[in-house]
């Protein structure tokens, strides 16, 4: 006499594994079209990814190249008005020296999107042959901290070249941009007074004041090009398009001998 006994429960890979057979057809077609899908993402992924590098990097390319036509185009407008050095803007539009791939509206905007603001800055004193020496600043406003922080780390000349000093900060609250006004800080040395045991109010000079968002050539604390860490401390907009990178030159080239 038989004894039907019931069956023993399936695992549960064996029953993955039946659900397989009995579905193979439309699983594998639904894994393929998955896979296919999966690599056309991370391909697109990828393309939009090079795609976004090339023009980063061809912005950052076209505003040097950009910078230094800007810098001829300044000093030739100086070397033609050489009484009259305040509105500099104004004289290079009268003097035809504006570039024109740069100009909108009648101002001057980078390519990505900001302002340029050009302008005299304070004359800087050359000991050596006792006279004072005209200078010019340059900023390039509304940019995204990487740009800023990308522009800092370039090499934008030495003292040969004119290169008085860069500078990287941001435009505040005020619209006050503070790479603009840093970048002709000198280190200045204040006065503060003080009482002595004999109640005598005396003043004395503060240590000379070392703006760490400005680099200057040859600097040994705060070089020009900056290093990244200067950089990235200095380009304090976070996210928004409101960092700016300044520049300040001579007005003319000096021949040392």
């Amino acid at each position: 006499m038989m004894i039907n006994r019931p069956e023993e429960p399936k695992s549960t890979l064996e029953q993955i594994f039946d659900f397989y057979e009995k579905n193979a057809k439309k699983l594998n077609r639904l894994f393929k079209w998955t896979g296919i899908i999966l690599v056309t993402l991370l391909v697109s992924h990828l393309c939009i990814l090079g795609y976004n590098r090339y023009v980063y990097n061809s912005q950052l390319k076209r505003t040097a190249n950009q910078i230094a036509q800007l810098v001829d185009n300044v000093r030739t407008t100086y070397a033609v008005h050489t009484e009259t050095k305040t509105d500099i803007m104004k004289l290079m539009a009268q003097s035809n020296t504006m570039p024109d791939f740069l100009v909108k509206d009648g101002k001057l905007y980078n390519v990505y999107g900001g302002t340029i603001a050009v302008s005299s800055s304070l004359p800087v004193e050359d000991r050596a042959a006792r006279q004072m020496l005209p200078t010019f600043k340059i900023a390039y406003q509304g940019l995204k901290k990487e740009v800023c922080v990308a522009l800092a780390k370039l090499n934008w000349g030495d003292e040969k070249s004119g290169l008085i000093a860069t500078a990287v900060g941001y435009i505040d609250g005020t619209g006050i941009d503070t790479a603009l006004r840093d970048v002709e800080e000198e280190r200045e040395k204040s006065e503060v007074e003080i009482k002595t045991k004999s109640g005598e109010i005396k003043k004395i000079n503060r240590p000379a004041r070392i703006l760490p968002t400005v680099g200057k050539p040859g600097d040994q604390f705060n070089p020009s090009p900056f290093g990244d860490m200067l950089a990235q401390s200095g380009c304090s907009c976070g996210s928004q398009r409101a960092c700016s990178f300044a520049l300040r030159y001579y007005t003319y080239v000096r021949k040392r001998k």
